[in-house]
């Protein structure tokens, strides 16, 4: 890379020349990786500086880091201490870091590497002029090749000087046009006055900055002959100052007597309210006790109410009780009648097929009647007699007719049985039917009774209602007197406190029109004294205004006288620089021409 570049500006024979020497092409190797990484660097950080203060101009706010943070921690620290901003600001710059390398300490690096750049070329000029002086063999057999070496040294030295100072030169014309330095001042002193809130104040202390800059400078301290006159000036302020404190002082005692007089119109003030909180404890105590005893009243009422509730729900539940009882009576006498009527049914159908029965047998009766006749005892025996003679023929007719007696017993009991049954469900069902008129007329009582009953518990509700209606009516009464008059007491009591108001306002007004009167005649003498004080006061700043700008303005010349200087030591240096190069190309040529 050194030899590409080397190449831009010289020959290849002449660059393989120079760099020869290990050493060499470190010097040059070391000069350009600097000069390039010093230009980087002071672009970077120009344009971080540059973009954080034109954010600052356009917008007018700290909304970019690392202002932001600043910010933060100047208002944490600003609530638990008071804080000196430009000390607060100087610390934070200070610390801020770009490549996790401290901004101010890059500055002084690329500051520092102008004479760096110097040394390493002077540090190259050493090294070329020893590489000649150790090429020279002064001898007999002094050859032209020793002459090439000796040029070569002396090559070395003149391009390495040449690169330091060009290097040296264009670091100083680039920190002069890109002024870090003064955008770096400039960033601080628009964050203190952020700050501190008023950009007047920022200007005073941009003036005491270049106060304390200019007093660092021996110049600057020998020019500054107004420093007499200022003193003069602060000798006159402070006589006013002592003038403004007598006038204060003066002001103070009618201030005293103001207050002390304050003081005993509010120990009136005071006792006029103590007798009104008394009075109005007494009040408030006397409605504590009509509140309790309407909250008794309150008590009773409700207790009534619930009373009369709780009665009105038992007789409710009799009612229902008793509504439930007739209905459960009514529906059994309704079942009972229906079973009468099922059993009379019954008891008819059973006569009937007894009637049909009778009948049946009657019937039978009539018909053996008619088959045997009247006498059948008689005819049965002269049959048997008849027959005796027939009786082996008809045994077997024998022994089924002599079976039909046993039938006909047995048919005869029977009948008697059902009709003893028959007697006995009669009986029964006589009974049945006194006893059940017997219970219809009980029930028949008991429903007259219930009845009656009804009628007196009806009787009995209608008369508690009316007085239950008539306890209401007083009631009402008796809240609605309360009422009045409370309603006669709250107008009372709003009169007397109107009238007492209108007197306290009447009086604080008297009071306060006092108060304002004296407090604007001593506010008018303190503005005046604050009048003169503060043009005093301004007419000393722009006698100190001046006097900086006219500090600035020698500092800027004498700056200016100095730039000069160095610009036309530097053009005496590269007219040396230049003679001496036209003398060595004269020198090469004269070598030249001797060995020709």
């Amino acid at each position: 890379m050194v030899r590409a570049i080397l190449e831009l500006f010289a020959s290849k024979e002449k660059v393989a020349a120079i760099l020869v020497h290990p050493i060499i092409e470190f010097i040059f190797m070391t000069l350009f990786i600097a000069f390039i990484l010093t230009v980087t660097i002071h672009f970077a950080l120009f344009l971080k500086i540059n973009r954080v203060r034109k954010h600052i101009k356009e917008t007018n706010r700290l909304d970019i880091e690392p202002l932001q943070s600043f910010k933060e921690q100047f208002d944490l620290r600003q609530k638990e201490e008071a804080l000196n901003v430009e000390t607060f600001v100087q610390e934070k710059f200070s610390s801020w870091q770009m490549f996790r390398i401290p901004v101010i300490a890059v500055m002084k690096l690329i500051q520092m590497m102008v004479s760096v750049f110097i040394l390493l070329g002077v540090l190259g000029t050493f090294i070329g002029l020893t590489i000649s002086l150790s090429g020279m063999n002064i001898s007999e057999d002094f050859h032209v090749e020793n002459i090439v070496g000796v040029l070569s040294g002396i090559d070395v030295a003149f391009y390495t000087s040449i690169a330091g100072m060009t290097f040296s030169l264009f670091t100083s014309i680039l920190r002069r046009v890109l002024n870090t330095e003064y955008m770096m001042t400039d960033l601080m002193l628009m964050v203190e006055s952020h700050f501190e809130g008023d950009e007047q104040h920022g200007m005073n202390r941009l003036i005491e900055v270049s106060e304390a800059i200019h007093q660092s400078l021996h110049e600057v301290v020998k020019s500054f002959v107004g420093f007499r006159e200022y003193t003069t000036g602060l000798q006159q302020s402070a006589k006013d100052l002592v003038a403004f404190n007598d006038g204060l002082s003066s002001h103070l005692q009618d201030f005293q007597t103001l207050f002390q007089q304050m003081k005993a119109v509010t120990k009136g003030f005071a006792d006029g309210t103590t007798a009104l909180n008394d009075n109005f404890s007494t009040l408030f105590s006397y409605f504590k006790k009509i509140d309790h005893r309407n909250e008794r009243m309150v008590k009773v009422v409700e207790q009534t109410y619930e009373k009369a509730e709780e009665t009105s729900n038992a007789q409710i539940k009799a009612l229902k009780h008793m509504e439930n009882t007739a209905e459960n009576l009514r529906d059994y006498v309704t079942s009972l009648v229906e079973e009468q009527k099922e059993i009379r049914s019954a008891y008819e159908r059973v006569a009937s097929e007894q009637q049909q029965m009778m009948s049946v047998i009657e019937e039978h009766r009539e018909e053996l009647k008619k088959i045997f006749g009247h006498h059948v005892n008689e005819k049965l025996s002269h049959l048997s007699l008849n027959l005796k003679d027939l009786r082996q023929g008809f045994e077997k007719l024998g022994d089924g007719v002599s079976q039909l007696p046993s039938y006909l017993k047995t048919m005869n009991q029977t009948q008697k049985e059902s009709s003893h049954l028959l007697s006995e469900r009669m009986r029964q069902l006589a009974e049945f039917n006194t006893t059940f008129s017997q219970s219809l007329e009980k029930h028949a009582n008991q429903a007259v009774t219930f009845e009656r009953h009804m009628m007196m518990a009806s009787n009995t509700f209608e008369q508690f209602g009316r007085k239950n209606e008539q306890l209401i009516q007083e009631i009402n009464a008796t809240v609605s007197q309360i009422n009045q008059s409370f309603q006669h007491r709250e107008r009372d009591m709003d009169k007397s406190v109107d009238i007492l108001r209108e007197a306290l306002v009447k009086q604080i007004t008297g009071l306060e029109q006092e108060l304002e009167h004296r407090l604007h005649d001593v506010v008018r003498q303190f503005g005046d004294a604050m009048t003169r004080t503060s043009e005093g006061m301004k007419r000393e700043l722009v006698d100190i205004r001046r006097m900086t700008e006219e500090i600035q303005r020698n500092y800027f010349v004498s700056i200016q006288k100095l730039l000069q200087q160095i610009g036309h030591e530097f053009q005496i240096y590269n007219k040396e620089l230049q003679l001496a190069r036209e003398s060595n190309v004269n020198r090469r040529l004269e070598m030249n021409s001797h060995e020709f």
